[in-house]
């Protein structure tokens, strides 16, 4: 696919300033964003609720743009899908966060983003650019209506990533390791219900309980191996009652592909839920607060929305 005019949205926080920099060399017309022939309309600011606004003016209006780029983390990411889910304007992605999960999943190249901007930029302008159609997930927060595009973490989980986000200075899993061990001191389990695919609601006694569209969470913890980002299923992934030293061990066994072996971990393929969630349970999708501690019990649906996203792979450079 060609593209003539780009809306490119840049998160300033993400890899630890990486993006603003990056930003501002768009926006001083250096490199790929200088060409004629490729019209950059770059969205920066200091918060997601401004850059959610911001973006969304831009694709309301009469210059609709060809394709949205985002760049950040999983957090961009999302609000990328969410901007774009279902209106046909492709999505880009260039990974600038800490954890970049959906990226891993989507197989996205990580670790230089001036060399991700160059290459979407440059694969949009020459037509070497394609697109994939991939799931995104679909929830509900006592009626609220919300979009993830990696995962749902409910619990135990949530809790860590509520720590991992305070802990700006270390990096990816670094980060969301250090969360767990200083987590893992004060939880407990607690006990949720559950419905799936329209079944009968049980009562679970559990950890965490995690929707997935991704395989991974906590920058490449792979959780659910087995995820597929366009298979139209979702990752359901419940750790039961576990010991402190079993919640410790959970997520570096999960690293090595062994956290299955543990009798209270279970992973089922599944298109919707519904969750009974407890009072003072976090709830979080792709790293972004949706419930906190000092809130009410809620009841949680999702649902997987196939092919909802076109995701833009850019193609092979000379």
């Amino acid at each position: 696919m060609r593209a003539q005019r780009v809306l490119y949205v840049v998160n300033p926080t993400a890899g630890l300033g990486a993006s603003a920099h990056l930003g501002r060399r768009l926006a001083g017309g250096a490199g790929a964003g200088s060409s004629p022939d490729l019209e950059v309309v770059l969205v920066a600011a200091e918060s997601f609720t401004e850059l959610r606004e911001k973006a969304a003016d831009v694709l309301a209006g009469e210059l609709r743009p060809d394709v949205l780029i985002v760049q950040g983390g999983d957090g961009m990411v999302s609000m990328g899908a969410g901007l774009v889910a279902g209106t046909g304007v492709p999505l880009g992605i260039v990974p600038s966060g800490t954890g970049n999960d959906f990226a891993r999943a989507a197989g996205i190249r990580r670790g230089s983003p001036a060399a991700g901007i160059e290459r979407m930029l440059t694969s949009l302008r020459t037509g070497a650019a394609s697109v994939r159609e991939v799931d995104v997930i679909r929830l509900s927060v006592d009626g609220a209506d919300h979009l993830a595009i990696n995962s749902v973490n409910i619990g135990f989980d949530a809790v860590v990533n509520c720590r991992a986000n305070e802990l700006r200075k270390l990096p990816g899993t670094a980060r969301y390791v250090a969360a767990l061990l200083e987590s893992v001191r004060r939880f407990s389990p607690v006990e949720f219900g559950l419905s799936v695919d329209d079944g009968p609601t049980r009562a679970v006694a559990a950890e965490l309980v995690t929707i997935l569209n991704g395989s991974s969470i906590g920058g490449g913890i792979r959780v659910a191996p087995q995820a597929i980002i366009d298979d139209g299923l979702l990752e359901l992934f419940v750790v039961g009652r576990l010991p402190r030293i079993g919640l410790l061990t959970l997520f570096p066994l999960a690293m090595a592909g062994l956290h299955t072996r543990l009798p209270p971990v279970s992973l089922e393929r599944i298109t919707s839920i519904r969750v009974q969630v407890p009072s003072g349970v976090l709830v979080y999708a792709d790293g972004e607060a949706l419930r906190g501690p000092g809130e009410g019990a809620c009841i949680l649906e999702a649902r997987v929305d196939p092919g909802a996203v076109r995701l833009i792979e850019p193609g092979a450079l000379g």
